[in-house]
């Protein structure tokens, strides 16, 4: 439609934010981890060592441009120490950690709205991402904020999950690629039902 003001010879000029945005869905911007369970068993034994194939995950979805964020239901030192030996510094967009919620009470809503916060510091909605959890318990909350979530966790099963992995290595490696499948699939079934 050519909107034109009375002796404009030019069509009036519109901006990014006249603009309507893209559809989200589908569009996969943010892998967000529970620091708590996945990137490392910290839950099982006190574990500090990644998780096999964590790496390899953590650089390809750098390389897709896709942004890493970290959630933890514990303090802030402990989580960047952690983040900073697992991964290394520069890769990770965001850590939250129940510091950043002092209003919140801590329990299973403290959980999701540390997801809610991250994806609110990334600029994105809960459409853009997805969540990784090692744990049950992580994967809730991450579908408490409305996320699809995949559960890394050997034995564990859950309902809601938008995969179900024992591990980040093996014969299909968990990548970028199978990251934005999984959030594209899991999408597509919430369309549908």
């Amino acid at each position: 439609m050519d909107v034109r003001a009375k002796g404009q010879t030019r069509p009036a000029r519109t901006f990014w934010w006249d603009r309507e945005r893209p559809a989200e869905a589908g569009i996969l911007r943010a892998v967000i981890f529970d620091a708590d369970s996945a990137l490392a068993d910290i839950e099982r034994d006190g574990d500090v060592a990644a998780r096999t194939g964590l790496i390899d995950l953590v650089m390809s979805l750098f390389v897709a441009g896709i942004w890493v964020g970290v959630v933890s239901t514990r303090r802030r030192e402990w989580a960047e120490t952690l983040v900073r030996q697992l991964v290394g510094d520069g890769l990770v967009e965001t850590i939250v950690t129940v510091d950043d919620l002092p209003d919140v009470v801590a329990g299973p809503g403290c959980e999701a709205e540390l997801y809610r916060l991250a994806l609110w510091e990334m600029g994105i909605t809960h459409r853009s991402a997805l969540a990784v959890a090692g744990s049950v318990r992580g994967l809730r909350a991450a579908v408490a904020a409305e996320l699809p979530g995949v559960i890394v966790s050997t034995g564990q099963q859950s309902v809601g999950a938008a995969e179900v992995r024992d591990g980040y290595d093996g014969a299909d490696p968990l990548r970028a690629t199978g990251c934005q499948q999984a959030h594209r699939r899991w999408w597509i079934a919430q369309r549908a039902a």
